[in-house]
């Protein structure tokens, strides 16, 4: 692809730079492309976005380090990357929501969100019986009621929580989505947020939390329903009591955070504050150089330097503490998820293979497959397609996944 120059000026399209850890991070927000330059390379990138001749910039960054720079090869990493304009048209517009995310971060709605919460307390303290208890989520004597119930119910409450990370990101101006991701064998909703490597450090908190705020806000609505539909004798009603174990499904959503292994929201916050940049990554690989120096395959070593260094040293500790997790999640898929699975299917198989079953235990049957066994399978497809993908990441995305 050629390049327009205009007597030797190259044209860029608008970029970020952040200064961080020793480096500086540049990038385009519109496009979700960012690379990591050393602060001589950083500099040299500014002359030249400053209107400076590549060849001028060469003499002047030759005559200020004391060193030569391969102007081709790093202009060449610039058309890589997409920050060169090739056409007489910037790729920059507007960010979709982003006067609605402002709106909702907004003093005012703050205000709102700490009478919403302050309500939903009172009430707990009014009846206690509103308080989170496994002994809520029987609210049917059908099992098969209670998970599509929940299934239904979580899932508006599941894209609540990815909305509010996707307006926090988008106040800022930076592009978010949200997709369907895998943690081990468990599926998620995620938002990729990448414009925050360029954001300073202080403004990336609010987007990595503001899906845990959603969830907070999401149990107090559903507490104060279940509180105003109590029956007439103060019991109560079916209705308050889907809202309340909607409320202890979203208790447990939250518990989930912390198991920051997974790559949670507390994953990328803990990470942010630590300075990190890939630290799973690292960590997985580190991980990798140890099980293969057990193998003998020292030849397949991945070099430690190609790791960030506060990566690497975060890693020492965060390392132990992963395969730990992983450990963990899988010993209860081996010894609870399995087991209890296979009972599941076993009698739902028994029951449609029967010949005396009724229409309403065929059905229950049936969609007890139907449900459990998708979930398993859309798992294992999103964990093949990774398998697959990886091998073409390049290195800026694999330092760059997403941070919210």
């Amino acid at each position: 692809m050629s390049l327009q120059v205009e007597g030797g000026t190259l044209r860029f399209h608008s970029l970020s730079f952040l200064p961080e850890g020793g480096e500086v991070v540049v990038g385009r927000t519109d496009v979700d492309s960012y690379g990591v330059f050393p602060d001589d390379g950083a500099a040299l990138l500014q002359e030249l976005v400053a209107g400076r001749a590549t060849e001028d910039a060469a003499q002047w960054y030759s005559k200020t380090y004391g060193e030569d720079v391969d102007m081709a090869e790093f202009v060449e990493t610039l058309r890589e990357l997409d920050f060169l304009r090739v056409d007489d048209v910037a790729r920059v517009g507007p960010v979709r929501w982003q006067r609605l995310g402002r709106a909702m971060f907004s003093p005012p709605a703050w205000c709102c969100y700490a009478l919403l919460v302050a309500v939903a307390v009172v009430l707990l303290v009014l009846d206690p019986r509103l308080l989170p208890s496994r002994q809520h989520i029987f609210f049917s004597p059908y099992l098969l009621v209670i998970e599509v119930t929940l299934f239904c119910g979580q899932l508006p409450l599941s894209m609540w929580h990815e909305m509010f990370h996707v307006l926090a990101g988008r106040r800022l101006g930076l592009p978010c989505r949200t997709r369907v991701g895998r943690r081990f064998y468990l599926l998620v909703f995620e938002t990729a947020i990448d414009g925050l490597v360029v954001v300073p450090r202080r403004k990336r908190y609010l987007p990595m939390l503001a899906g845990m705020l959603a969830d907070l806000l999401g149990m107090s609505v559903l507490t104060i329903v279940a509180y105003l539909t109590r029956e007439p004798d103060g019991t109560i009603s079916l209705v308050g009591h889907v809202c309340l174990a909607l409320v202890l499904t979203s208790v447990l959503r939250v518990v989930w955070q912390f198991y920051f292994f997974m790559r949670t929201d507390i994953y990328y916050l803990v990470t942010t504050v630590l300075g990190c940049v890939d630290l799973h990554g690292t960590s997985s690989a580190m991980i990798g150089n140890g099980v293969k120096r057990l193998l003998g395959r020292r030849d397949r070593l991945i070099d430690p330097e190609n790791w960030h260094p506060r990566d690497r040293q975060v890693a020492k500790w965060y390392a132990p503490l992963h395969v730990a997790g992983y450990a963990v999640m899988l010993a209860v898929l081996v010894f609870a998820i399995v087991p209890i699975g296979w009972q599941f299917l076993t009698t739902a198989m028994h029951t449609l293979l029967s010949g005396d079953a009724r229409p309403a235990r065929l059905a229950d049957a049936a969609a007890m497959l139907v449900i459990n066994v998708s979930q398993l399978a859309f798992a294992a497809f999103l964990a093949v397609r990774e398998r697959r993908g990886r091998g073409t990441l390049s290195s800026q995305e694999k330092n760059f996944k997403e941070r919210a």
